[in-house]
């Protein structure tokens, strides 16, 4: 590692791996410092207790606290968040839509930001990540789920749409950044990685041809504190041992012209609030800092069950249809298919009690043992398992505009915390459970809400956080400015979820990368991207 960069970027997901990458292609030293490990595709988790050991991130776990998925608890909402180089592409289910044009009508958005202004940015990041519909691959059909969700979908006179997502479905082929790719095999094994490299991950596309074009990767290095320092940013990092059992930590410094905080929307919270109120590096950051959190209205395991229907949700990619519901100007809600991969569906499948189960495993008990005793040869051992009830359960993701109201902030012991409360939401809520309903009954099936929402609970679990560190006009109304330059410090800059002033009410990763691009271009070219601009950046 260098002692300067030009720009030092602090994190690799959607906002870190798309401004490094545009910046090094612009002729930029650029540096990534990421808090995770690099995985290759041989190395995900695959089995039950390769999932419990090794596929979250514990900083507290020294001998199996290395995963890519972090899971923090809150009080009233739990946030699911990516760690690794690559962040949040490792584990998401792929999906690059874009949000209705109701969305950036809203007052909370900078005026000159609209769904035609970012238009050039979500096309040459789609471009980049090689959304498409799905095709399914040779020897394989639409998946029983996806053909479930359009027919329950249609019960109700509405219409389904396949939607974009971010899988390779042809013969091996190259990625954008020059990686051998394999076509979905159908293993449903979204969250958990990818292990043929089907998954248009950022470690396939914008973070190779960043290092490319000379960006440098720092994996394990977990960034503590930003201090101004002649005309740009020291950035002051804990190098993680690669061996965290007997390893040690070792402190660090690197000097960056110009620094891009791309940690997520917690990880950027929390570091942009330590740099205000703990380590005073940054006493001058907006007092709107952590206000505006969003869990985009992410509503997860609720779905319809159905008696004598086979679903299968686990096969396919984890998303593939979805179907929106507009109420009025500013309500948006979005419902899509949604597969669990394998080990969460026979762990589901094992704990649910359910009669039909019990009784088959009793009668073919009863069985075996008369035909051991040459009394029988009546054993069927698939009954056993066909009473699973989660073979016969669609389930769903909703996602809509809840009131972005909820706030990050530091407790007096210097942890992070969030505070949300539905209750500003709970219209909008309620509104979405209807639709759910809705498909349920006149589908046939039967409505399970999610035990996390069922009350008194009123609980959330959301993989979309947003907000915190938001966009706004004039200096009063958030941190940064339009073009994610952090109000009162020129050179720092902001660039992932963090910066959306509002719920997006679909997947936000498209959103997420038009808006990193349009940050990376703006610093490269001062200036709005155009319509078939010369300087569009290339994806090749």
């Amino acid at each position: 590692m260098k002692e300067e960069y030009d720009v030092v970027v602090i994190g690799s997901g959607f906002g870190g791996a798309i401004t490094a990458c545009r910046l090094a292609q612009a002729g930029n030293s650029v540096c990534i410092l990421e808090k995770g490990r690099r995985w290759v595709k041989t190395e995900f988790p695959r089995s039950t207790g390769e999932v419990a050991n090794h596929a979250f991130w514990d900083e507290k776990d020294k001998e199996e606290g290395r995963g890519f998925i972090e899971y923090l608890p809150f009080k009233n909402m739990d946030v699911i968040q990516g760690v690794g180089v690559g962040g949040g592409s490792l584990h998401y289910f792929n999906v690059h839509i874009q949000p209705p044009e109701l969305i950036f009508d809203q007052a909370r958005w900078p005026k000159a930001i609209s769904k035609e202004s970012l238009k050039p940015y979500y096309d040459v990041a789609k471009d980049m990540l090689a959304a498409n519909k799905l095709t399914p691959p040779e020897g394989r059909e639409v998946p029983k789920r996806t053909s479930a969700f359009i027919e329950a979908v249609a019960a109700t006179s509405e219409q389904a749409e396949e939607i974009d997502i971010c899988v390779h479905f042809s013969e091996e082929a190259k990625s954008p950044g020059g990686q051998e790719q394999g076509p979905c095999d159908y293993c449903g094994n979204c969250l958990l990685g990818c292990h043929v490299n089907a998954k248009n991950t950022l470690d396939l596309n914008y973070i190779p041809l960043a290092e490319k074009h000379g960006a440098e990767v720092y994996p394990l290095h977990q960034v503590v504190n930003i201090l101004p320092h002649d005309g740009g940013y020291n950035v002051e990092f804990m190098e993680l041992p690669e061996d965290p059992v007997s390893g040690t930590s070792v402190a660090g410094v690197v000097k960056g012209k110009k620094v891009v905080v791309s940690g997520g929307t917690l990880g950027s919270n929390q570091l942009l609030l330590e740099c205000r109120d703990r380590t005073k590096s940054l006493p001058n950051l907006s007092d709107r800092l952590g206000k505006h959190f969003s869990g985009n209205g992410d509503f997860l395991f609720a779905g319809t069950h159905y008696k004598d229907k086979e679903i299968d949700a686990g096969r396919g990619p984890s998303i593939t249809a979805g179907v929106g519901y507009t109420k009025g100007d500013s309500q948006h809600i979005y419902i899509e298919d949604l597969g669990f991969p394998d080990p969460f569906m026979w762990y589901l499948n094992g704990i649910l009690p359910t009669t039909g189960r019990l009784w088959n495993v009793v009668d073919q008990a009863k069985n075996y043992l008369l035909r051991s005793l040459g009394l029988t040869s009546n054993f069927e051992a698939e009954r056993i398992f066909n009473g699973g009830y989660m073979t016969k359960f669609l389930p769903y993701l909703g996602m809509g505009t809840d009131a972005a109201d909820g706030k990050i902030y530091l407790d007096w012991r210097g942890r992070l915390k969030l505070d949300w409360k539905h209750k500003k939401s709970r219209a909008m809520f309620d509104d979405m459970i209807g639709h759910l309903k809705d498909i349920s009954k006149k589908s046939g099936g039967h409505f399970i809400n999610s035990p996390l929402w069922d009350w008194p609970s009123r609980k959330l679990l959301t993989a979309h956080p947003l907000g915190g560190c938001v966009m706004s006009d004039k200096k009063e109304d958030g941190v940064v400015n339009e073009w994610g330059e952090v109000w009162g410090y020129p050179g720092l800059y902001v660039a992932d979820g963090s910066i959306v002033p509002s719920a997006i009410s679909v997947n936000p990763t498209a959103t997420i990368s038009a808006l990193s691009e349009r940050v990376a271009f703006h610093m490269i070219h001062g200036r709005e991207m155009e319509e078939n601009d010369p300087d569009t950046p290339k994806n090749r």
